[in-house]
C-alpha cells in the first residue's frame, strides 16, 4: 500500500506518525513526573534511546567527515539542557501547554538564523515572529514565574540545538550528533542526580532531585518512553527525507493536538480560550516560518 503513495504523502504521513510517537513520548513522561523528577526522566529517555541507537551502529558503522567537536559537544549539552526544561513544563502545566512553549523554537530559530548566520528574513518572517510572541504572551497571562521561563527557554534552547545541527550535518553522520545528545543527556542528569544527594540548591530545587528507584509500572513507562523516542525520531528523518523541510515541519504540529487529546485522557484539564488563543498564535507562527523554508 505504501508503494502506492507519492512522496509528498509518504512524509506528511510519516511525519503525522512521528508526532503522535512523540505525544506518546510525553504521555509516559508525564506519568512518571509524578514519582519522580523531571533530572531522572531525562535520564532514562536517553539512556534507554542510547541502547536502541547503538545497536544500529553493529549494522552500519559511523562515518564522519569530523573536525567540529566543539560544536558537537555543544550540541550535546544544550540539546540535553532544553529536554530537562521541556520535562519540567511537563511536569508542571498541561501536555498541550508544555508543547505549545516548545513549539516556540521556530521563532527563536528565524530570529538566531538571521543574528547568527546573517540569513535574510522576509515581510512575512517578521510579521510571523511577532504573531508568535504576542501568542506567548497571551498563553503566560502577562505573568514571569518559574514555569513560563522554562517553557520559553526550552524553545530558545531548541533552537540552538536546531542551529548547531545545520552547522554540524555535513561533517557528521546523523547518528554521530543524536549520540552526542543522548550520551550528554545520560551522564548530565547523573551528575545532577548525586549532587542533588549531597548539596541542597532551593532556587533550582527540581533539577537537582535525587534518584528514585522506578516501580514496576514506573520501569514500563520508561521502557515505552524510550522506545516511542527512538522511533519518533526514525519516522521524524523519514518524513525529511520525502519531502521538503517546509512541508514536513508544519505537519509536526500535529503533535500539539495528539499531545492534547493523551493530556485530557490522563486528566488535564480542557484548554481555556485564552490558552487556545495564544496557542493558536504561536503555531501559526512556526507554521509560516517553516513554509518561508521551502
Amino acid at each position: 500500500m505504501l508503494k502506492t503513495l507519492s512522496n509528498l504523502q509518504l512524509a506528511i504521513l510519516y511525519m503525522v506518525f512521528a508526532s503522535f510517537l512523540f505525544a506518546l513520548t510525553m504521555a509516559f513522561a508525564k506519568l512518571l513526573s509524578v514519582s519522580m523528577g523531571a533530572v531522572e526522566v531525562t535520564f532514562w529517555r536517553n539512556a534507554i534511546g542510547l541502547i536502541v541507537v547503538g545497536f544500529t551502529l553493529f549494522a552500519t558503522p559511523i562515518k564522519n567527515i569530523g573536525g567540529k567537536p566543539y560544536i558537537l559537544a555543544f550540541r550535546g549539552v544544550i540539546g540535553t539542557i532544553a529536554l530537562l526544561t521541556f520535562f519540567y513544563t511537563i511536569g508542571a502545566t498541561t501536555l498541550s501547554n508544555a508543547i505549545v512553549y516548545a513549539k516556540t523554537e521556530p521563532i527563536f530559530t528565524a530570529l538566531l538564523a538571521f543574528f547568527l548566520l546573517k540569513e535574510k528574513l522576509k515581510f512575512s518572517s517578521y510579521m510571523a515572529i511577532f504573531t508568535g510572541f504576542f501568542g506567548v504572551v497571551i498563553l503566560s497571562g502577562m505573568e514571569w514565574n518559574l514555569l513560563h521561563a522554562m517553557g520559553i527557554l526550552t524553545g530558545f534552547l531548541s533552537a540552538l540545538a536546531y542551529i548547531s545541527v545545520r552547522n554540524l550535518s555535513p561533517y557528521y553522520d546523523e547518528r554521530s550528533i543524536v549520540l552526542s545528545f543522548m550520551i550528554c543527556g545520560t551522564v548530565i542528569p547523573l551528575i545532577l542526580i548525586i549532587s542533588g544527594h549531597f548539596f541542597v540548591f532551593e532556587t533550582l530545587e527540581p533539577f537537582f532531585s535525587p534518584f528514585v528507584v522506578p516501580s514496576l509500572i514506573d520501569s514500563v513507562w520508561i521502557i515505552l518512553m524510550g522506545i516511542a523516542a527512538a522511533f519518533g525520531q526514525i519516522y521524524m528523518t523519514r518524513a525529511y527525507l520525502y519531502a521538503k523541510a517546509g512541508v514536513v515541519s508544519a505537519v509536526s504540529y500535529s503533535v500539539v493536538l495528539f499531545a492534547t487529546i493523551f493530556g485530557i485522557i490522563l486528566g488535564d484539564t480542557l484548554p481555556t480560550l485564552t490558552v487556545l488563543f495564544g496557542g493558536a498564535m504561536i503555531v501559526l507562527s512556526g507554521i509560516l516560518l517553516s513554509r518561508n523554508k521551502g
